[in-house]
């Protein structure tokens, strides 16, 4: 058995994935086209992508629940192509949908994983009322699974994941259906895990202003490949690190054409909603739009006005618009 350096968690080697074509159409299709990449022992490292992308491939060739056409995987020194049971055992799995154990009690879903990953009963036990207490989920324990609404099930998934104290997390979308709260508790814990006990975590999310909060480093893919690949602040000056200047007019105020076309010469401006606007442009422009919307456009006009620097939805999204241009 191959090992990985002591410093790599998941290492993939030019690992594509084809599956043959359907129907009429014969054409195979590449979901995973040749992806190289390293993922650190004790790292956040968020996959972004549209549907589509090859994200769910990926995470299955990780998982060791598909094969990949070829190329190899290892996960914590384990050839996950040759061993897939031995990679299983190290990682604590939340997919997208689907839900195991839901004609049982919350309480007996997380013990039953415990035990099922290699926890004494006792271990179990305590680790299962443990995560119950700190999500939040007391009044829930002796329910069962299937009587939840779509936000608790989501959030039993999540803590069944976390049972056997798993060495990898990959996270598939863990905050759907879940409300403010109890979405900023998760990506809380996913920090403080991470943080306290060095837990490597694979995060696979549509969410990317909230993600953006834990991730430390992310690839974005389009069409089976990694387009980029990075810590976000790397992304953000890949794609140009446009600041974005957000103003709200008054009711009964509005721009002339020839504010608007002064704006539009400083950047790429949007208008969201009647008498607000979007202003995206470089830093150097930002003395001068400021300028020009607080004191020549004025004060008295004005309803809302801030500065923010480039997200990483932002750069996600400018990312994907660049991969789909002809």
């Amino acid at each position: 058995m191959q090992l990985v350096q002591n410093a790599i968690s998941i290492r993939v080697e030019n690992v594509s994935r084809i599956f043959p074509g359907k129907g009429r159409d014969k054409r195979p299709v590449i979901a995973n086209d040749n992806l190289t990449f390293e993922v650190k022992r004790g790292e956040i490292f968020g996959l972004l992508g549209p549907n589509g992308a090859g994200k769910t491939t990926l995470v299955s060739q990780l998982l060791g629940l598909l094969q990949p056409t070829s190329g190899q995987i290892w996960l914590e020194g384990i050839d996950v192509v040759k061993y897939p049971d031995k990679a299983k055992r190290l990682v604590g799995y939340l997919p997208q949908t689907g839900l195991p154990m839901r004609f049982v009690e919350v309480i007996q879903a997380l013990h039953y994983t415990g035990r099922l990953r290699g926890q004494t009963d006792s271990d179990a036990q305590r680790q299962a009322a443990q995560l119950i207490e700190e999500l939040g989920m007391s009044e829930y324990a002796n329910r069962y699974v299937n009587k939840l609404s779509g936000g608790m099930m989501r959030l039993t998934n999540f803590a069944m994941s976390l049972m056997g104290q798993p060495q990898v997390l990959v996270l598939d979308e863990p905050t759907n259906e879940l409300d403010p709260h109890k979405r900023r508790m998760v990506w809380e814990m996913i920090a403080r895990l991470n943080r306290e006990q060095g837990v490597t975590c694979i995060l696979v999310t549509h969410n990317v202003l909230e993600a953006e909060k834990v991730i430390q480093r992310v690839a974005v893919m389009q069409k089976g490949q990694i387009i980029s690949l990075g810590t976000p602040g790397e992304l953000k000056l890949k794609a140009g690190g446009k600041v974005r200047l957000e103003f709200q007019l008054k009711e009964g105020e509005e721009l002339n054409p020839g504010d608007l076309a002064r704006l539009r010469e400083l950047g790429e401006l949007e208008e969201p909603r009647p008498t607000a606007y979007r202003l995206y442009l470089l830093p150097a422009l930002v003395g001068k739009a400021t300028e020009m919307v607080v004191n020549e456009f004025g004060l008295t006009r004005l309803d809302d006005f801030r500065l923010a620097p480039p997200s990483l939805e932002d750069v996600y999204l400018e990312l994907d618009e660049l991969a789909n241009t002809p």
